[in-house]
């Protein structure tokens, strides 16, 4: 069998994207992924009350799982949130990754576990906190699925709303015509992440009629330095009423990238401060939360 200088080329830049993709993406070591028991999460005992009448659904982002809001969830709870997560997204059995199978089959698995939480807590509607990938599940599950007007508020920490360069990377391989012929070299891995690169078919559907749902306040909060979604101004949503922040505005010491973001009480703060405006404390380089 004979392959062409372009042939090989496209094999080895589709594997270098692949590659650096998910190695740029953060995946924790094995001692960093063991499950971690979050005390309190998805209790279906838990009291909804006037100060807190939603459940509050936590979704994580790309090879990430629901152990990865071992910091948020905690906090959340003590304050008083009825707080549900999922690890959504395996795929082909590979262990340990969660958010890599299709976008499409993620945004119904939350939406499924969204429905169940809503119908056992015997409430209409819930609050939304989504990381990177987490970010636009809600967006998808409103607009194609059976979402609509089940999200009160949706709060995206760094998260994918208009696809990512991935620090250049697939600008780079798209500019050398031999992005797209890689795709299935993505999609026998992990598809999500073919799906996640600006101006891909999906992130044009997403987007597609606007950025924003009617009736769900939107927040979002990005870094500078995320080297994930790329460049970082791209976790926003152009629309108005939105509310978008940058971290290092409220604290021009937080290092936090793409990963470590869902780590910051900085970032806490500010997404406590959405989800009930009337209780806000300023979130800046002291927040604890």
């Amino acid at each position: 069998m004979q392959f062409s200088l372009t042939s090989i080329l496209s094999t080895a830049v589709a594997a270098f994207t692949i590659f650096s993709a998910v190695q740029a993406a953060a995946i924790p070591a094995p001692v960093e992924i063991q499950k971690r028991a979050i005390r309190g999460i998805n209790n279906y005992a838990c009291k909804l009350t006037p100060t807190h009448p939603r459940p509050l659904l936590l979704v994580h982002g790309t090879t990430l799982t629901l152990d990865s809001w071992s910091t948020w969830a905690p906090l959340l709870i003590k304050e008083g949130y009825c707080v549900f997560g999922l690890t959504y997204g395996k795929y082909k059995d590979i262990p340990l990754l969660g958010g890599i199978a299709p976008i499409e089959n993620n945004a119904q698995e939350v939406a499924s576990f969204a429905n169940q939480v809503l119908t056992r807590m015997n409430a209409t509607q819930l609050d939304y906190i989504g990381h990177s990938q987490g970010g636009i599940l809600g967006r998808y599950w409103i607009k194609y699925l059976d979402g609509a007007g089940k999200i009160n508020r949706m709060i995206g920490v760094s998260p994918i709303q208009h696809g990512t360069t991935l620090s250049g990377i697939t600008t780079f391989v798209s500019t050398l015509g031999i992005l797209n012929p890689s795709q299935s070299l993505f999609d026998s891995v992990a598809p999500a992440l073919y799906q996640m690169i600006v101006g891909s078919p999906f992130m044009q559907k997403l987007n597609a009629g606007g950025d924003t749902s009617p009736g769900v306040i939107h927040s979002n909060i990005a870094t500078r330095y995320d080297e994930i979604v790329t460049p970082w101004e791209t976790c926003y949503q152009d629309a108005p009423n939105v509310t978008n922040t940058l971290l290092q505005n409220l604290c021009l010491l937080a290092l936090n990238e793409h990963i470590t973001i869902i780590n910051s009480k900085i970032a806490l703060r500010w997404a406590l401060n959405q989800l009930d405006p009337s209780t806000a404390k300023t979130a800046n380089c002291l927040s604890g939360i």
